[in-house]
């Protein structure tokens, strides 16, 4: 981020779009000073709507994968609290058997159901509002892969997805399907200690799910080229909004008519 005599507080992103002051509200920093691209949200989620198009366009030679949107990640949170307060009343319905059965997200909607026609699944996440890590959700493995640039731990943030995941399983694959509701088991990709600058793990977030998804080495990624990776999503969502193809099939995007669950709360 550029430091824009502000008190040595950014002004600006590399974007030059404005920065959004937070202040955290969790126990273990309170009131501490966060900051936020204004299009953050919106690139990860471009991203990965470009994801799903290279892949159900051909370009990119990978079947049985899908991508996830930053809502999920927070419908999933949201969820997830629910299901705390009555584990053997909690429903899979609504918007999460939306997702499961390929209906969400409603851009790039893929009609593909989790297990059956998805073998992985990938899924951006922000954690503590200020940090954006990955994941690769194997439906053959019933396990998660962690990719975070820190090197951290966040098995709090994961407990959603390991816990709702194989629920959405058996939901939608049949009513009465003895599939055993158990856990996804939940790893962490080794990974030294990057994102120096503090400001490019989204960037290495996105990155990290194109390395997986291509087979390629993680290690590829780091802090001498993220800068030049950061400017290369740039790039690539300026051709995809140049793209023909593309624009022709955003064009003829419909939007669910109707959702059923109730307002979700962003946190």
């Amino acid at each position: 981020m550029n430091m824009i005599n502000n008190g040595g507080f950014p002004s600006r992103c590399w974007y030059g779009k404005g920065i959004v002051t937070y202040v955290s509200k969790t126990e273990e920093n309170p009131y501490r000073r966060f900051f936020r691209c204004e299009i953050g949200l919106q690139e990860i989620d471009a991203m990965s709507y470009l994801f799903r198009e290279r892949t159900s366009l051909g370009r990119w030679n990978q079947s049985k994968v899908a991508f996830m949107s930053c809502l999920f990640s927070n419908q999933m949170k949201n969820s997830y609290i629910d299901f705390k307060k009555d584990r053997k009343g909690f429903k899979v319905q609504g918007l999460l058997h939306q997702y499961g059965i390929g209906e969400l997200p409603a851009h790039g909607r893929t009609g593909l159901m989790w297990d059956l026609d998805v073998r992985r699944m990938y899924v951006p996440l922000l954690v503590h509002g200020n940090h954006w890590i990955s994941m690769c959700v194997n439906f053959v493995t019933r396990s998660i892969e962690v990719f975070d640039c820190g090197g951290m731990k966040h098995n709090k943030d994961l407990e959603p997805f390991a816990h709702l995941i194989p629920r959405i399983v058996k939901a939608v694959q049949y009513s009465k399907s003895k599939l055993i509701v158990k856990p996804y088991d939940v790893t962490y990709a080794p990974m030294p200690f990057l994102n120096k600058t503090s400001s490019d793990c989204g960037v290495y977030a996105l990155k990290h799910i194109e390395c997986h998804l291509l087979g390629m080495d993680l290690s590829l990624m780091n802090d001498d080229n993220i800068r030049e990776a950061r400017l290369k999503i740039a790039y690539d969502l300026w051709e995809a909004a140049n793209d023909h193809v593309i624009i022709s099939r955003m064009s003829q995007f419909i939007p669910l008519k109707t959702t059923t669950d109730h307002v979700v709360t962003i946190l």
